[in-house]
């Protein structure tokens, strides 16, 4: 009988840190997007009319809610899913997404949403991997997105990440023909983000300020893999620049 109740205390405490946690990561999510506009996110995502409302939001934010709802978790992932897909394989896997007609006010809010990556494999949390979260058995380092850079220091990182990475993958004692397959092998992103990626590295291409900033997560989810170690976007930016 004690060990039942210390087994279901310690589910409880874990339930209680991923709740916490899963606020956390809601709270990332809303930071540039008011409670109207992710309701309308999630019509979008969807396409299908009046999944997640403002007072779910309200309760998930303020961790009101013992319970998450199918909707609103489906609501949340597909959110998170449909909006890393537009910005980076727009004309590949977000045609596959099956959203509603993404609209110029869609296109609006969208620009403001930094999609939540996982931090093993750098691919956007969809709803199985939320409820991980909530449940506590899968937490994300500190969320620092890509948008938080300052546009001088990524425009310093754009210049300079080629021949980082050049010189990442020497210390490692891997041939430039093979660090660039492992780059090809590691890469969570589009197929354009990757073969640019690698051009970049080769010296036979340049990132814009913008669009290494689009590239960022998936460049950090590559590079945590190459170096074994948890890398957030603003990371790879200090340590470039460094």
């Amino acid at each position: 009988m004690t060990n039942h109740t210390n087994n279901n205390s310690i589910g409880d405490q874990r339930r209680e840190v991923g709740r916490s946690h899963f606020t956390q990561i809601l709270g990332f999510m809303l930071k540039d997007v008011s409670h109207p506009e992710m309701a309308l996110l999630a019509d979008w995502a969807t396409n299908e009319p009046g999944c997640l409302h403002t007072s779910q939001l309200s309760h998930l934010r303020n961790a009101r809610m013992k319970m998450l709802g199918v909707k609103s978790l489906d609501s949340l992932g597909r959110i998170n899913t449909s909006i890393h897909a537009l910005k980076t394989d727009r004309k590949g896997s977000f045609r596959a997404m099956d959203t509603a007609t993404t609209t110029a006010r869609i296109e609006e809010i969208v620009e403001r949403f930094d999609p939540v990556l996982h931090p093993q494999t750098g691919l956007p949390l969809d709803a199985g991997d939320l409820m991980m979260v909530y449940l506590g058995y899968l937490e994300l380092p500190e969320l620092v997105p890509a948008a938080a850079v300052d546009d001088q220091a990524m425009a310093e990182a754009a210049s300079k990440i080629g021949s980082w990475v050049e010189e990442l993958l020497s210390e490692r004692g891997l041939k430039f023909r093979d660090g660039l397959q492992l780059i090809k092998d590691k890469w969570p992103g589009s197929d354009a983000g990757r073969d640019l990626f690698c051009q970049v590295v080769a010296g036979m291409a340049e990132y814009t300020t913008e669009q290494l900033r689009v590239d960022l997560e998936p460049i950090a989810a590559t590079i945590s893999s190459l170096i074994d170690e948890d890398i957030v976007a603003a990371d790879i930016v200090e340590m470039v620049n460094a």
